[in-house]
């Protein structure tokens, strides 16, 4: 035996992964295996294109060099896609086993949805009197959003009760289709349900933040309840009444099953495990002073300087990383400065941290993304960084699988989540935590570390693009083709000549930082279009601002800008804040755009007698700017419950 295994999951559903750790490393630890999690974030309201380079990852794994593989079918927001990798796998001889879906022939676990739901209808009826409930299910195919609806119907039936069809939406596991059916609810003028049963807990605290939002109190008035015991729902308030799937114990019989078919040993082709019926606040119950919930709320305030401090760590190392890679004139200068900027600045990551990238790719910039990445996870990578412990470790890369991490130990257990990097369905690396599991909590933002990393080596190659097509046009490095602003490399012919200028005449110049607000969320929403929408929004009200030579606007990167304005005053400066803020709302008053948004702005004025640079102004600015982000955050709860909200920066 080889002694490791392959897993495929979904990082939108890091809660659930981590429950299932817990049992895998059980089994892991008791047989001595090492654990490789291949992990996209396809998504049923993401762009095919997008979804399909996010779906690329499980084609890096070399199956022939696993015991097996364990496909969390449910999870993966793509059910074609599963149960094709499940079918491929059996059809190489690799012993499979799929979580959560059925495919013909092939061994199952799942968590038998019956149990828990069941006691949590027959609770809201016998306990809480509930005569009408609606049923807010996920995509309506998936087999979770029929099983769970089908055991409503059951147990309503069993009480003389009905389900009616207008009683029914289907929101795809996020929040915007719930929070829409919410408020049509609240709109209607009709009396309420008594009772919203949804079928994950995404859904549910996203109702349960319109519902307060909107003045109305739970249980009091409507009883809302949710599926799967994420970490979020039980320290929400109200905590909510919910369904445990118990994955640890999925994660550890996944396991087992897949060993018992390695080892040729009689094994069942479908083992079930039941789901637990959690009573919370949400439905009125556990609401004493030292419930469990309490506790856990009291243990997570505990811990909110610390997360905070991480926010706060993460962002600023972002910002180095994206200074490590765009200071740099060719890869191999980039490779080296990034090198040496992890091996400084490796706390994040605990030091246990790969970066894989097809080095043609950005070598040859002129090339198209169809025919310089059309091998896909085929081609040869490039070790850009490699670290283990702290310390450079190339000879950690097995180069016949061309990927970290390969060298088993014996007696010791290791975890690998393995991560894409990508433009649109073309992937051109990838990056990998070792041992980590810390990496899936929503406080490390993983999700938003690997965006930021995509646009900054996008930005790198068009970068490199540019200066290939002609040095000579100097405009070229000095304007931002899709906003028309100064780009971030101006500083030197046109930012720092502002502030000197201002220094000798002994005034203050003014440096303001502006930020777009859940960006990520307007990305995934609707798109990089309507993104580029709003940064150009920002842009023209930038320029709509620049009425002389004493100003100018940089784009820095994308969402971020910076306006620099000489021999400034206090006054001047909250008039241009307020100008931008102002233009930013009457474009969303005109409804050009789907959505409205807004910007985090935060400004300094320099001191003509100090020797700071331009760039500590600029991070002054910065911090200020996100204390306003943060302070935004905290007043959309939305954001923070969907678990789709944009990371605090210090």
């Amino acid at each position: 035996m080889k002694h490791r295994i392959a897993i495929y999951s979904n990082g939108y559903n890091g809660s659930i992964t981590l429950k299932a750790i817990e049992g895998i490393k059980k089994y892991a630890a008791a047989n001595d295996l090492d654990i490789h999690f291949y992990i996209s974030f396809a998504a049923n309201n993401r762009k095919p294109d997008i979804n399909a380079g996010q779906l690329n990852i499980y084609n890096l794994a070399r199956l022939d060099e696993y015991d097996g593989l364990i496909v969390f079918s449910n999870l993966l927001n793509n059910i074609p896609t599963a149960e094709k990798l499940c079918t491929q796998a059996k059809e190489k001889g690799v012993p499979v086993v799929s979580i959560g879906m059925k495919f013909d022939g092939i061994p199952y676990v799942g968590n038998n949805n019956f149990v828990g739901m069941k006691n949590l209808v027959e609770h809201l009826i016998t306990e809480h009197n509930v005569k009408r409930l609606v049923y807010i299910g996920g995509p309506k195919e998936h087999v979770d959003t029929i099983d769970r609806e089908r055991v409503v119907r059951q147990v309503l039936a069993g009480h003389s009760l009905e389900l009616k069809d207008e009683d029914i939406c289907y929101g795809d596991w996020t929040n915007e289709i719930a929070t829409e059916y919410a408020d049509n609810l609240i709109g209607s003028g009709e009396t309420l349900p008594d009772a919203i049963v949804c079928a994950n807990d995404i859904m549910a605290l996203a109702v349960v933040s319109r519902f307060l939002e909107k003045g109305y109190s739970l249980p009091e008035d409507i009883i809302v309840t949710g599926f799967d015991h994420i970490d979020e729902s039980g320290i929400s308030y109200p905590a909510l009444t919910t369904v445990d799937q118990d994955y640890e114990t999925i994660g550890y019989e996944s396991c087992e099953l897949l060993y018992r078919i390695v080892e040729g040993k009689a094994y069942s082709m479908d083992v079930s495990v039941d789901s637990k019926f959690v009573a919370g606040e949400s439905c009125g119950c556990n609401s004493e002073p030292d419930s469990y919930f309490n506790i856990r709320r009291r243990e997570y305030c505990r811990g909110i300087h610390s997360k905070n401090k991480q926010a706060s760590y993460f962002n600023r190392f972002m910002r180095g990383e994206r200074n490590a890679i765009l200071e740099t004139s060719d890869y191999d200068d980039m490779k080296k400065n990034l090198r040496k900027y992890y091996l400084s600045n490796n706390d994040y990551f605990r030091g246990n941290f790969f970066l894989m990238l097809n080095k043609y790719y950005f070598e040859d910039a002129e090339a198209e993304d169809c025919e310089a990445l059309s091998e896909c996870y085929d081609a040869d990578f490039d070790t850009a960084v490699a670290l283990m412990n702290g310390h450079e470790a190339d000879e950690m890369i097995d180069k016949r699988l061309r990927m970290p991490g390969f060298i088993k130990k014996e007696g010791e257990q290791h975890i690998y989540f393995f991560y894409p990097l990508q433009n649109l369905e073309y992937n051109y690396g990838y990056v990998v935590f070792v041992d980590g599991t810390y990496i899936i909590q929503e406080d490390y933002r993983v999700y938003e570390y690997l965006e930021k990393m995509e646009q900054t080596l996008m930005q790198f190659r068009i970068n490199l693009r540019l200066e290939m097509v002609n040095k000579e046009l100097s405009f070229l490095y000095d304007k931002d083709p899709m906003t028309g602003l100064y780009n971030r490399f101006c500083f030197v012919s046109h930012a720092e000549p502002l502030v000197e200028e201002s220094k000798n005449n002994g005034k203050k110049a003014m440096i303001m930082f502006a930020d777009i607000n859940d960006m990520k969320k307007i990305n995934d929403r609707y798109g990089h279009i309507f993104g580029d929408r709003a940064i150009n929004t920002v842009a023209e009200a930038i320029r709509h601002i620049i009425d002389d030579d004493n100003t100018i606007g940089i784009r820095y990167g994308g969402d971020e800008f910076i306006v620099i304005t000489a021999n400034a005053t206090r006054k001047n400066a909250e008039d241009i804040r307020k100008r931008i803020i102002s233009y930013i709302e009457k474009e969303n008053e005109r409804g050009i755009n789907p959505f409205k948004f807004s910007v985090s702005v935060g400004y300094v004025l320099t001191d003509p007698r100090s020797d700071k640079t331009v760039n500590d102004y600029v991070d002054e600015a910065d911090k200020l700017m996100y204390e306003i982000k943060n302070e935004y955050h905290r007043n959309n709860t939305t954001d923070s419950a969907a678990k789709t909200k944009k990371a605090a920066r210090p």
